[in-house]
């Protein structure tokens, strides 16, 4: 069980994304579901707004992160804010006992 954590810049533009990455096996997926799946927060405060509505939020249980294909962007319209939208994420990983991937 292991996350990766990213800031990219959005090519030809000021929008930055955070791309968190976990990676669960099934089994561990099981785990984290029937022990109490924990969620992950982010600060809002300049998020960009998507294309889908069902995205705009400030936080996904970590079984749900996990089974994002591409994992999950989260964009913002300056590299501090994503910064520290990663830092707040990285914090309540560790938290709850998921490592960083190197």
């Amino acid at each position: 069980m292991g996350y990766t954590a990213v800031i990219e810049q959005e090519a030809g533009s000021d929008t930055w994304v955070v791309v968190l990455v976990a990676t669960l096996t099934r089994a561990e997926s099981n785990d984290l579901f029937l022990s109490g799946d924990s969620m992950v927060s982010w600060p809002v405060d300049g998020v960009e707004p998507t294309d889908d509505p069902r995205l705009e939020r400030s936080s996904m249980f970590v079984s749900e992160i996990a089974a994002r294909p591409g994992g999950l962007r989260i964009r913002y319209r300056g590299r501090a804010q994503a910064e520290r939208a990663a830092a707040v994420i990285r914090i309540q990983l560790g938290q709850i006992g998921i490592k960083e991937e190197t």
